[in-house]
C-alpha cells in the first residue's frame, strides 16, 4: 500500500513521534481558528461536514444543523417567582433544597461564585457562568443545591454546589470598565467577576473603536446575557487614557454608579448660606454652651469638622465630659428632596484627587464645627469618675463655640509634655481660654482615654490594626507624588474611644427606647471554618493564634507583638511587616459590619458587634460624611420629643445604606 493512501488514523499510529506532533498541532490551530470567528461574528459558525454523516441526504443535513444547541450553550430556564417562596419554605430534606442570599463573585475568577449559608457551614459553590444564570455579584438570588455526587471536595471539606435558579432582586448596576484587544473585537471588563462583552458593530463603529482602540478605558452598559461564555452589551462612554489620574478616576466613581454631580438649585435653594448667622429660630430650646471651652482635635488637612469635645471638673472630684456632633438634620428637612438625595449618595467619596461631599458644599461649611463660629450640635454628656466610670449621661441639642481646631500632632505633644509651658501664640485660640488650659484639659481626656481603652479589651474587644495608606499629591498636577503608613498615636485613641463611648451610648439608649426601629450596627462572629484555616496557615510559621473568642484572639495578636519592643532595629522592622501580615490575614476572616434594623432579627444575640464584644452598637459621630448618622440622630431627637418614626423606614434604609458605604 502507498503511503500517499494511508489514512489519517493509520498516520498517528504508525508514523514517526514528530509527524504526530504536527498533525495534533494542525488540528489543535484548526480549532483555534473555529473559536475565534465565534468570538469576533453575532452569531457563532458552526463548521459542519459538508458530505454529511454517512446515508445523509442535503434535507437532513439541514435538519441537523438547526437543532438546539448544545446545554452548555444555553442558561437554566429561572423558576417562576410564584413557586419560589414555596420552594424556599420545603423542609423536606429528602426533596431538593434552596437557599437564598446575596451573590459573591470571586474577584479573581469569574467562573466561581459563592452563597452563604446561615450557620457556620461551608458556603454553596457555584461553579461556571452557565451555573451562575445570568446572576451578577451583589444580586439578591435563590440557588437550588446539587445533588451530594455533584459536591467538590475543597481543603478537606465537601463543598455543596448549586445552580442559581432566581433573581430576587438586581443590585449589580451591569455596567463595567475596561478595554478592548483581539482586534478590537471582544470588551474585557477589569473587573474580573463581570462576563466577556461581545459589543455591537454598531456601537463599535459609532466609538471608532475598529480604528483606535488600544490603551483607551471604555464605560459599557451590558444588555443582554445569552450565551454563558459572552455577555452583549454597547459603549455609553469613553473614559480616557489608560493611566491618566483624571481617567482612572472617573472610571471608579462610573464603574460603581456613585453620583458626584453639583446639586441642583431646585433642591439647594433653601439652604443657608456659607456664611450663614444663626438666627433666634434656630437656637430656640437648645442649652448654652458657647462659653464652654470646646474644641476639635482632626488631622491636619480636615476641613469638615463634625465632632468636638469638653471636659469639665466638678465639685464632687467628677468630670463632666461631652462629646458634640454637628447637628446636620436641622438643615436637612426629613423626607425633603435633599433629604432623599442626600440618602441615595450615602457617604462622601475620598479619591486621591478629589473629596466628593456626601451633602452640598455650602451645607458642609455651614455645619463645619470651625472655631469662633456659633454653631448646631447634638450632645452626649457624662458624668465620669476619675477611673473613667461613667455614672450618668444625658442628650441634649446644643449651641457650641468651638475655641480651637487642634491637629493630631499638636494633641500628641501635648500627651508627651504635659508639663510644657505652652506660648499663647503657637495655635489660635478663641475667646479666653489659654493654651496651657487646652493642655490641662487634653491630658484629662487622655487619661480617661486609658482607663476606657485598658478596661474595653479586658472585656473582650478585639483590635485588628490595618495599616492605613496616605497618598500625598500634587495640587497642579493632581499626581501622587508620595505616600506613607498613617502611624496611630495617644492623640487618635484619645478621640476614638469618646466617638466610641458616644456611639455605644446612643445605640444602648435606642434600642431600649425605640427596639423596633433602632438602626444599628452589626458586626457578626466570623465563619470559624476560615479563621481556623488561617490559624492553621499561621501556625506552620510558629504564629498561634487562640481564636474561641474576640477576647483570646486579641491576645494572642498581642501576644505576637511583643517582638516589637526590641532594640534591635532588623528585627523590629521584620516584626512590625509581619505583624501587617498577621492583621491583614485576620481581617480577611472577618465578616463585613453592616447597618441592621434591630426589629428584622429573631434573637437579641444576632444585633452583638464581634469585634467590640458589645450587645449594640450604632453610627452617631459622623453626620456630615454619613447619611446613616443623619438617621441616628433623627430616631435620638424622636426619643427626647416623644415623636413616632415610620416603622418601616429604617428597614428600607438599611440596604441602601449597606450598598451606598464601600
Amino acid at each position: 500500500m502507498s503511503g500517499r493512501s494511508v489514512s489519517s488514523d493509520l498516520v498517528t499510529q504508525n508514523q514517526p513521534r514528530k509527524v504526530k506532533k504536527c498533525y495534533h498541532k494542525a488540528n489543535k490551530n484548526k480549532n483555534r481558528q473555529i473559536s475565534k470567528r465565534e468570538i469576533f461574528n453575532e452569531q457563532p459558525v458552526l463548521i459542519d461536514n459538508e458530505k454529511g454523516k454517512e446515508g445523509e441526504n442535503k434535507e437532513e443535513i439541514k435538519a441537523r444543523k438547526a437543532k438546539v444547541p448544545k446545554e452548555k450553550d444555553t442558561f437554566p430556564q429561572y423558576i417562576p417567582e410564584t413557586e419560589i417562596d414555596k420552594l424556599l419554605r420545603n423542609e423536606n430534606s429528602n426533596e431538593t433544597q434552596y437557599i437564598e442570599g446575596q451573590l459573591r463573585v470571586n474577584p479573581w475568577n469569574r467562573e466561581y461564585a459563592y452563597l452563604s449559608f446561615s450557620d457556620d457551614q461551608c458556603d454553596l459553590l457555584i461553579i461556571g457562568l452557565r451555573d451562575r444564570n445570568r446572576a451578577f455579584d451583589g444580586d439578591f438570588v435563590v440557588a437550588r443545591i446539587n445533588q451530594p455526587e455533584k459536591w467538590k471536595m475543597h481543603q478537606g471539606y465537601n463543598q455543596k454546589t448549586g445552580v442559581v435558579v432566581y433573581i430576587r432582586e438586581k443590585i449589580h448596576p451591569r455596567r463595567t470598565i475596561g478595554y478592548f484587544k483581539e482586534n478590537g473585537k471582544l470588551f474585557y471588563p477589569r473587573d474580573r467577576r463581570v462576563p466577556l462583552v461581545k459589543i455591537s458593530k454598531k456601537s463599535l463603529q459609532r466609538f471608532g473603536v475598529c480604528q483606535n482602540y488600544k490603551d483607551i478605558l471604555y464605560l459599557v452598559v451590558i444588555t443582554d446575557w445569552r450565551k454563558p461564555k459572552f455577555a452583549v452589551g454597547q459603549i455609553e462612554k469613553i473614559i480616557g487614557s489608560i493611566g491618566d489620574i483624571k481617567a482612572e478616576s472617573n472610571a471608579i466613581l462610573l464603574e460603581y454608579d456613585l453620583d458626584v454631580t453639583p446639586y441642583s438649585l431646585d433642591v439647594t435653594k433653601e439652604l443657608p448660606s456659607s456664611d450663614y448667622s444663626l438666627t433666634e429660630n434656630d437656637i430656640k430650646d437648645r442649652e448654652d454652651w458657647k462659653d464652654e471651652c470646646i474644641f476639635t482635635i482632626d488631622p491636619d488637612t480636615a476641613v469638615d469638622l463634625d465632632d468636638s469635645v469638653s471636659c469639665k471638673p466638678l465639685e464632687n472630684g467628677n468630670y463632666e465630659i461631652g462629646v458634640h456632633i454637628s447637628d446636620v438634620t436641622h438643615y436637612v428637612e426629613f423626607l425633603s428632596p435633599l433629604d432623599i438625595q442626600v440618602s441615595k449618595r450615602a457617604t462622601t467619596i475620598y479619591m486621591a484627587d478629589n473629596v466628593y461631599h456626601m451633602l452640598p458644599k455650602e451645607l458642609c461649611q455651614v455645619c463645619s464645627l470651625s472655631p469662633g463660629q456659633d454653631k448646631l450640635a447634638f450632645s452626649v454628656i457624662w458624668e465620669m469618675t476619675q477611673d473613667a466610670r461613667v455614672v450618668n449621661y444625658r442628650f441634649a441639642k446644643t449651641v457650641i463655640r468651638s475655641c480651637c481646631q487642634m491637629s493630631y500632632q499638636h494633641v500628641q505633644k501635648m500627651i508627651e509634655n504635659p508639663e510644657y509651658n505652652w506660648p499663647d501664640n503657637s495655635i489660635n485660640i478663641d475667646g479666653n481660654y489659654k493654651l496651657n488650659d487646652l493642655s490641662i484639659k487634653v491630658n484629662i481626656l487622655h487619661n480617661l482615654a486609658i482607663q476606657m481603652r485598658k478596661r474595653r479589651f479586658q472585656n473582650g474587644a478585639l483590635l485588628i490594626d490595618q495599616p492605613k495608606l496616605c497618598v500625598r499629591v500634587d495640587r497642579i498636577t493632581g499626581l501622587p507624588i508620595s505616600y506613607n503608613i498613617e502611624e496611630q498615636q495617644d492623640s487618635n485613641r484619645l478621640i476614638e474611644e469618646f466617638m466610641l463611648l458616644a456611639n455605644m451610648t446612643v445605640a444602648t439608649h435606642l434600642y431600649n427606647v425605640i427596639p423596633e426601629t433602632a438602626l444599628l450596627r452589626n458586626h457578626r462572629e466570623p465563619s470559624k471554618r476560615i479563621l481556623s484555616m488561617t490559624q492553621e496557615m499561621l501556625q506552620k510559621f510558629g504564629i498561634h493564634l487562640d481564636i474561641k473568642s474576640s477576647r483570646s484572639l486579641h491576645a494572642s495578636m498581642k501576644h505576637c507583638e511583643e517582638g516589637l519592643e526590641t532594640e534591635d532595629d532588623e528585627r523590629r522592622i521584620i516584626m512590625k511587616y509581619r505583624m501587617m501580615v498577621v492583621n491583614n490575614l485576620c481581617s480577611r476572616a472577618m465578616t463585613r459590619a453592616t447597618y441592621i434594623c434591630s426589629s428584622t432579627v429573631k434573637a437579641e444575640e444576632e444585633l452583638r458587634h464581634y469585634a467590640l464584644n458589645i450587645s449594640v452598637y450604632t453610627h452617631f459621630t459622623s453626620p456630615i460624611r454619613r447619611y446613616s448618622d443623619c438617621v441616628v440622630h433623627r430616631l435620638l431627637y424622636s426619643t427626647l420629643r416623644n415623636i413616632d418614626m415610620p416603622k418601616e423606614w429604617t428597614k428600607s434604609l438599611c440596604k441602601s445604606q449597606n450598598s451606598g458605604k464601600l
